[in-house]
């Protein structure tokens, strides 16, 4: 089906492919941008169906595993680069007997990403929540695309602990050393989004000095709503409106930096209420 009721059908198509496909399992770069929205597919570029009985989808792993098995990126960066590189077998014709490697960078202009990223997979990019694909690229080192972070994916470095009570209590911590603490009086009002988002804002490194939050830190004090964020004491926060109650947030270590801060705020107005 293309979407506007007609059916289309190549008889010459499949000709000596090998059988079906999986639209799960990318090999490019075109193909992996299918595979986040499978009703995209289109046939070739793929690997073959893993099961026994070709198109019994319900049943495959790699369908069924696909939450069980959420891949996260390692890196706290609100954006990395898959580097693409191919290779191609001795007298193979055309495109055939191609093969591919990635690698994982948070640092575009470094030549030595073998040595500094990280080696990934297509499978495993099929597999990570949280992340939505951006353009390809193409320089001076060599080929690849992009990968944007997003709201809903988690700080590789802060474990998150919550503990409920008359109010909520969640902690978020840094090898196991309170960095932020969130109260919601009378219970969440927002997902799991406010606390990646500050999440992503913590520092990997953290001391036990106070952490000062003072009124000319916060630039950003409002979003057009009514909410706004204000600075409460030596390093608190508070977000707040017209008919919801506060959300109530303190910062601990002396690490913490302005742009950092901001991004807290920027945080508790866009997510703290939803």
């Amino acid at each position: 089906m293309d979407g506007k009721g007609w059916n289309r059908l190549s008889l010459n198509a499949h000709m000596g492919a090998g059988g079906p496909q999986c639209a799960l399992r990318p090999r490019s770069y075109a193909t992996l941008r299918e595979s986040f929205d499978t009703r995209r597919a289109r046939w070739g570029g793929f690997g073959p169906c893993t099961q026994t009985q070709p198109y019994a989808c319900a049943r495959c792993p790699l369908w069924t595993g696909l939450a069980a098995a959420a891949e996260q990126v390692s890196f706290n960066s609100p954006l990395v680069l898959v580097r693409v590189e191919t290779a191609y077998e001795a007298g193979a014709p055309f495109s055939g007997g191609r093969t591919t490697s990635l690698w994982m960078t948070d640092d575009a202009a470094d030549p030595d990403y073998q040595q500094h990223g990280q080696p990934w997979t297509w499978g495993r990019l099929t597999r990570l929540q949280g992340w939505d694909l951006g353009r390809a690229r193409r320089d001076e080192i060599g080929e690849g695309f992009w990968m944007h972070r997003t709201s809903w994916a988690p700080a590789p470095h802060v474990e998150i602990r919550t503990r409920a009570g008359a109010s909520v209590r969640h902690v978020l911590l840094v090898t196991g050393q309170g960095a932020c603490l969130v109260v919601c009086p009378g219970g969440c009002r927002h997902d799991e989004r406010l606390l990646n988002a500050i999440g992503h804002q913590v520092p990997e490194v953290l001391d036990d000095e106070p952490t000062q939050v003072r009124g000319r830190r916060l630039a950003l004090t409002g979003d057009g709503s009514g909410r706004r964020v204000a600075a409460r004491g030596r390093s608190g926060m508070t977000i707040s409106g017209d008919h919801e109650g506060p959300v109530r947030l303190s910062l601990t270590g002396s690490q913490w930096t302005d742009e950092q801060i901001q991004g807290v705020a920027a945080a508790l107005l866009e997510h703290g209420r939803v």
